[in-house]
């Protein structure tokens, strides 16, 4: 039996560590030579030898209209995913997370509760971590972050419960359309094992399936911040399928003195108390919608707000980004294109990123907040949205703001 592993990122480079330890036969193929550098030559896949192939693990970043992906595929080679492996060996319980927004601030708060509770948990998946990592563990249950790319690909995995946080339009560009989007993110469902089927959480998604979540309970946190009113409903919600009505009003006096704090995420950084200037490095926003949601935290009237967008849109050409009225500047790289819906904003253009700093300078004053909601993926600039908020973060402090 021979594997490839297709694309050697994170995922890639743990399903080689798994496939070493099972000392099984594989080759690795990526599209960046350079991510080659460190393998064996005789490990390296060549073209050459595509009928070798058996199996291939797919990393979830791999297109669909991969041509060698293709190839496999029309050989009937078996693909699956570092998740379909895992949940072949794993017997123990398994929480699916999926959703546009949110799912890695669900996925640690739910986590980091469970661990403070006794109740024995861990976390992996589109988070960094892969879930093979975890294969030979025996948690109380393993809490997979699951994003529409790796449910495309999985076809085996047992869950014990499944979230979907929430459906809005994303990932088009590689999914082609909503509906195809969509569709992967609902997949989670069919993964519930047998019985389970009442142990799900559904949050908004645009009418695509019916949500489940109440609607009569006031649930805040200590920072209460509006975003994160249905996330902390569905983090609710998981702890009394867990662990009952005692877990879950552990949890309710546990989110009244408890502050959400999600890197990149609506994370304020920095104040400027002299002329109530307050920036936020929100660059996980990634989408039209999350920039929305951000938005809604600034309508007292009482600010003049600065947004500033960044990065490669994924919306199709239907959506449009509404802009809140508190937004008196929206600054936009040259080369973001924008489906901005209707506005009194002053729109300002710059070239690149870097040229922030300067045109700053010029609209700074009183009373404003300066949110950096990017509504695009940063793989035009930066390697991630982390790298991307901590150059925003680097870039504001370096201008040495200093309260008079």
């Amino acid at each position: 039996m021979k594997y490839l592993i297709l694309g050697y990122g994170v995922t890639g480079k743990s399903v080689e560590n798994y496939l070493t330890n099972q000392n099984a036969d594989y080759l690795i193929f990526d599209d960046l030579k350079e991510n080659l550098n460190k393998v064996h030559h005789s490990k390296i896949f060549s073209e050459k030898n595509i009928d070798l192939i058996d199996i291939v693990i797919i990393s979830p970043g791999i297109k669909p209209d991969h041509h060698l992906l293709e190839q496999l595929m029309s050989k009937n080679v078996s693909v699956k995913t570092d998740i379909d492996i895992f949940s072949e060996h794993y017997k123990g319980n398994v929480i699916g997370v999926t959703g546009t927004n949110g799912k890695t601030t669900f996925v640690n708060e739910l986590n980091k509760f469970l661990n403070i509770n006794n109740v024995h948990s861990a976390s992996a998946g589109n988070i960094g971590i892969s879930p093979l990592d975890l294969i030979d563990t025996s948690y109380e249950y393993i809490i997979l972050e699951l994003s529409s790319y790796q449910l495309h690909y999985t076809s085996n995995l047992n869950l014990d419960m499944a979230v979907i946080l929430n459906i809005f339009p994303d990932h088009i560009d590689w999914h082609e359309s909503f509906n195809n989007y969509a569709s992967s993110k609902i997949k989670i469902l069919s993964f519930l094992s047998e019985g389970k089927s009442e142990r799900k959480i559904i949050g908004s998604n645009m009418g695509i399936v019916k949500t489940n979540l109440p609607n009569n309970i006031d649930i805040k946190s200590k920072n209460n911040l509006k975003v994160h009113r249905e996330l902390l409903l569905s983090l609710g919600e998981a702890t009394r399928k867990i662990g009952g009505v005692e877990l879950y009003n552990r949890y309710l006096e546990y989110i009244k003195k408890y502050e959400i704090k999600n890197p990149h995420r609506m994370e304020q950084f920095f104040k400027l108390k002299s002329k109530n200037i307050t920036f936020f490095n929100d660059s996980k926003a990634t989408n039209y919608h999350a920039v929305s949601e951000a938005s809604k935290l600034f309508t007292s009237g009482k600010e003049d707000g600065i947004l500033i967008l960044h990065g490669i849109t994924k919306e199709t050409n239907e959506n449009k980004l509404n802009i809140d009225p508190v937004f008196k500047y929206v600054i936009i790289p040259e080369d973001m294109n924008t489906n901005l819906g209707d506005h009194n904003a002053e729109i300002i253009h710059i070239k690149h990123i870097s040229n922030l700093k300067d045109i700053l300078v010029e609209i700074l004053s009183k009373n404003q907040v300066v949110l950096f909601s990017c509504g695009g993926s940063s793989f035009n600039d930066f390697e991630n949205y982390q790298v991307r908020g901590d150059y925003f973060k680097n870039l504001i402090l370096s201008m040495q703001i200093q309260d008079a």
